[in-house]
This record gives structure tokens, sequence and C-alpha cells, in this order.
């Protein structure tokens, strides 16, 4: 599981170091294997380990292929996907096309979320949280979540 937020640099060739902590990790999960993806809600980059990620297309090619929030989906998430392996420095190479997408700048937020890691402009991530204490305020919880016990 990757968990933590963590604030890192990207390099003038656009790679990014993962944290010495889910190296091992990674490397024991899928050998340095990973695939990186935009995300079709958010200004981010999704990063997963191969096979998490083949599980999750495999999920996402299973549905209805007429259906128009299928197409959004495929197009956004499997369109952009991008092969990737950490170097023997244990970076990643993050493809223009898709730092672009993400405003992703020099620094960046690598963001845990259990079975993949989200990868943010700094700024951006800091405002979508502003953001999102925001709009938490304006609804009701959940019973689901209010029924946690943290």
């Amino acid at each position: 599981m990757f968990r933590g937020v963590h604030n890192l640099t990207v390099d003038a060739k656009g790679r990014l170091k993962v944290p010495t902590r889910h190296q091992v990790q990674i490397d024991e999960i899928c050998a340095g294997q990973m695939v990186l993806s935009i995300h079709p809600d958010d200004p981010c980059l999704l990063l997963y380990p191969l096979k998490d990620w083949q599980a999750l297309e495999e999920k996402v090619s299973a549905l209805p292929s007429l259906n128009i929030h299928t197409k959004r989906l495929k197009r956004k998430l499997i369109g952009h996907a991008t092969d990737c392996d950490l170097d023997k420095a244990a970076r990643i190479l993050i493809p223009g096309a898709l730092r672009e997408y993400a405003n992703i700048g020099k620094k960046i937020i690598l963001s845990g979320q259990g079975h993949n890691f989200e990868l943010w402009d700094e700024k951006i991530w800091n405002e979508q949280l502003d953001n999102l204490d925001e709009l938490s305020k304006k609804e009701q919880i959940p019973i689901e979540i209010s029924q946690l016990s943290l």
C-alpha cells in the first residue's frame, strides 16, 4: 500500500525521484514497471504498478463500449497511459504531454492513494485541498463516513 504525501522536485529532464520508502515496495510489487496516465476528472496524474494498472484496464475495457462515459474514461485514462520503469537512480520520466496536462512544474506532490499514487503540481494540490475543504462544509457528511471510527 502506498501512503503519505511527499514534496518532490522534477528535474530539468522531467524526471521524478521516487522516495526511498517506496522504492523497495515498487521493486517487490512490479519490478519497477509502472504505468502513468492522466486522471480523468482532476488536473493530476496517476501512477500505478503495472499489475494494478492491468487490473484497472481490464475493468474499464469490460464496460459497455457505446456508453459515452465509458468512451470518455477510455480515451482519457487508457489513451494517455504510458509505460514507465524506474531507472537505476529510482527515477521515472514524466512525458512532456502529461506534465502539460497536469500543469506540473518543478515542485510536485506525490500522494499515496493505496494501490497507486497521484502526482500534482504543488500549487494546484494546495488549491484543490482548500477547495475540497470549502465544498465539504456545504454538504452533509455521508452516513458511511460518519460511521467510520478513526
